[in-house]
């Protein structure tokens, strides 16, 4: 098992807003508020594959199957009900994704590449990737390693055959675990030699990668989960849903298969390939079987392997320790009361194989059983999950391997009961001594110290951790002094942590330094995090440079930031590409972060929609992004509205925005209501969004008082707009000193319009002057409003 860390002081990233709608700027990626715990980073269960040992032995190439003789089964997809005559595989009923995925895995056939799908335990991923390559590639040959050495040989064989070549990783986390695993440089090689590299992974899997589990920790197991990490980073990524859309489920209406015909009527929450692989009804049978009527020791059975996986202890599982456990479930359930089946009978019930597809429990050896996989994932989607009972943490400690150990401590550490953090302190304890694992576990014991209310010993730990050569134990530390105020030490820190080339550690310090306004510096910091890999360093490079007017600088960093899952990069390139005009290309782009989360996409599809006059399909943007929560699209849907003539929606949409705090909204409210004479409600709006300091609403507001013939009252509203440069201000206060006969003041007010290019405000300021005596001052701002007219053209 892999050594984890258990959880990483990564500061809440979240985007600061300065720009998010375009053509006016780039995102920026920025630090958000920290709070008082230490941020979290989990890790899922990685079940690695042993390796035999001497040299992988890889069957000549001209034996690997064309893709065209390639079958179901043997690409890894679930068995169905079996028909009459044996058919165990239902037609294939097309999915959303799939134009998405053959484009993409077509793109790929004669330079080579990958594409990697994402999903939960049986929705279909499998059989969408083979159905893919089957329809895109069909003479393409197939190489399926069986565990992780046969890698190399196969690139071997590839290379000296000259065969184009498919390589199939279904379930790929083992493929990047084992020994002589896929890395960095094998993908690059693999694409040298022009071959279609696809992979299937669990969503589950993916934690295991998450940014805190490629820190320095010490074995073989470490340094592949962070070159794992690099090469799903570089993966061409698709999510297969659970649920089926409407339009799948249409398609699948369509096909007479009785089992599709099933599936389609009976998933109910559940999508149709799970139907189809059984797992529901697997899922189903075993929770009922919890009774008087059913099965409950088998019942037992099942439930101590799922939660021996769920707790970190990779399967497969000797009978004598599931046999062991079940006691607890059973009487949990409700022990002889149920009249429990004899144990033969509960084990030939959780063996046996459901609809010729799969069983509860499958065997491995004689002695030997792993649990199906989509029962851990169902419990796992139970909000809450229910607890790991503290008897399965004890026995899993007690049949872990050392390599094992880590992994069931974070596991328990992020469980959270006391019980299981107990446990994962009995772990970490004897390994502070350990020369290969002694500084994370030390960091590790340091966060749970400041997750149980322990925050001095927890920060002694961590100065601990550091000394040893634990980078995200230095990294802490300049998080705590930051929020402590002590900036000195938080920057020593820090750049500990640089020394140890730790990538946040180059965001922060660039953060930082842009935030004091030291540009030059802050690029250097995020060029460096950014050439390690840090995508929130890359982004915000690109946001410097292309704020610089350097684009084609900007470009290459805002890709590399999207390669490596930066959502917000998406949303730059597609800024960048919007400002030039290129309105497809920019569409593809904010799609793009869309798909990724940043909701503010919305809002800049909305107004690309505007842009080329598509007002309808603006306000669909405007209002999804509204859903989203995005502020700004309730007054832009108002605004929107308001143009089109339709002011009982644009009303709507400014109230609707207005609660949600926007002030484009609020300042629509007074504007709409001033525009339908009722002055006094639209002064209430406009008082409010006067009280956010925004200049529009207090020039207008100003405007208003004026009208109601509260001038005393619009005159403090109008300097200070005047004040912040609205033009339209100091004219106004020239109308009213011009009307008091203050020939001084209306002057003063008059001339700084007219300095601010204001024609009509130097022909009034040439009338002051004439009456004022001063005629050759007169005679020059007539020439000048002239002029000032004759510019604005």
């Amino acid at each position: 098992m892999v050594r984890a860390p258990y959880r990483l002081m990564e500061c809440d990233m979240t985007p600061d807003g300065k720009q998010n709608t375009p053509p006016e700027g780039v995102w920026n990626e920025a630090r958000g508020v920290r709070d008082s715990r230490i941020v979290q980073v989990g890790h899922a269960t990685i079940n690695v594959v042993s390796t035999p040992s001497g040299v992988a032995q890889i069957p000549d190439p001209h034996s690997w199957p064309l893709v065209s003789g390639w079958t179901p089964l043997a690409s890894g997809v679930h068995r169905a009900k079996e028909l009459p005559g044996g058919d165990i595989v239902p037609p294939y009923v097309e999915r959303d994704v799939d134009a998405d995925l053959r484009e993409k895995i077509s793109n790929l056939g004669d330079g080579g590449g990958w594409v990697l799908l994402l999903g939960h335990s049986a929705t279909g991923k499998t059989r969408a990737a083979f159905e893919a390559i089957r329809a895109v590639l069909p003479q393409h040959r197939v190489a399926t390693p069986l565990v992780s050495a046969d890698l190399a040989p196969i690139l071997d064989a590839v290379t000296r055959s000259g065969f184009r070549c498919v390589l199939w990783l279904d379930d790929l986390d083992e493929s990047l675990l084992g020994p002589g695993g896929l890395n960095e440089n094998l993908l690059t090689e693999f694409r040298r030699q022009h071959v279609v590299v696809v992979a299937t992974m669990r969503i589950q899997r993916l934690k295991t990668f998450a940014p805190s589990g490629h820190v320095g920790i010490s074995p073989s197991l470490t340094q592949a989960v962070r070159l794992g990490a690099r090469v799903l980073e570089m993966a061409e990524a698709i999510e297969v849903p659970r649920l089926w859309s409407g339009d799948e489920l249409r398609r699948a209406g369509e096909h007479s298969d009785e089992r599709i015909v099933d599936a389609v009527a009976h998933h109910g929450i559940y999508g149709v390939a799970e139907y189809l692989a059984a797992g529901p009804a697997i899922w189903a049978e075993w929770r009922r079987a919890i009774d008087v009527e059913g099965q409950p020791r088998g019942a037992a059975l099942v439930a101590a392997a799922v939660d021996l996986e769920r707790c970190g202890l990779p399967g497969p599982y000797h009978e004598r320790l599931i046999t062991g456990l079940h006691e607890h479930y059973l009487e949990a359930y409700g022990g002889h009361v149920l009249r429990p089946e004899p144990l033969p009978d509960a084990w030939e019930w959780a063996a046996k194989r459901r609809y010729g597809v799969t069983s509860p429990l499958l065997p491995v050896s004689p002695t030997h059983w792993k649990v199906f996989d989509y029962l851990v994932d169902s419990v796992e989607r139970i909000t809450p999950s229910p607890a790991v009972p503290d008897v399965v943490w004890d026995q899993a400690v007690e049949h872990a391997t050392g390599d094992q150990l880590m992994n069931i401590a974070v596991k328990a550490a992020e469980t959270g009961t006391e019980f299981s953090r107990q446990i994962a302190e009995a772990i970490w304890r004897p390994m502070v001594a350990d020369s290969l694992d002694g500084a994370l576990a030390t960091y590790n014991l340091g966060v749970l110290c400041m997750e149980t209310s322990r925050a001095d010993e927890g920060r002694e730990l961590f100065v601990q951790a550091a000394a040893a050569g634990e980078p995200m134990a230095a990294y802490n530390l300049g998080a705590l002094h930051e929020e402590d105020g002590d900036k000195a030490s938080a920057r020593k820190w820090i750049l500990q942590a640089v020394q140890m080339n730790y990538p946040p550690a180059f965001f922060s310090l660039g953060f930082d330094l842009e935030e004091q306004g030291k540009i030059e510096e802050a690029e250097i910091w995020y060029r460096r995090g950014a050439e390690l890999g840090e995508h929130r360093s890359a982004t915000n490079l690109g946001k410097i440079l292309s704020s610089a007017g350097r684009v084609d600088e900007a470009m290459p960093w805002f890709i590399l930031a999207h390669e490596a899952g930066d959502r917000y990069a998406a949303f730059n390139i597609g800024l960048f590409h919007h400002e030039a005009g290129r309105y497809e290309r920019a569409e593809h782009w904010y799609r793009v972060a869309l798909e990724r989360g940043v909701a503010e996409a919305a809002m800049s599809l909305g107004t690309l929609r505007v842009r080329v006059g598509d007002r309808a399909g603006a306000e669909e943007w405007f209002t999804q992004a509204a859903d989203a929560g995005v502020q700004a699209a309730f007054g832009s849907a108002g605004t929107l509205s308001a143009v089109s003539g339709d002011l009982g929606k644009a009303e709507a949409w400014f109230r609707a925005g207005a609660e949600h705090g926007d002030l484009t909204s609020i300042r629509g409210m007074g504007f709409l209501l001033n525009d339908a004479g009722r002055f006094e409600d639209a002064a209430l709006w406009l008082e409010r969004g006067a009280a956010l300091d925004d200049h529009v609403s207090i020039d207008a507001l100003g405007q208003v008082l004026h009208s109601l013939g509260r001038v005393d009252e619009a005159i403090p509203y109008l300097e200070k707009a005047a004040e912040m440069g609205v033009a339209s201000a100091m004219f106004n206060l020239g109308v009213i000193y011009a009307n008091r006969r203050d020939l001084a003041e209306s002057a003063r007010w008059y001339r700084m319009a007219a300095d601010s290019g204001d024609a009509e405000a130097a022909i009034n300021l040439a009338d002051v002057m004439f009456h004022d005596g001063r005629v050759a001052s007169a005679v020059w701002w007539a020439r000048r409003s002239r002029v000032l007219r004759a510019e604005a053209g």
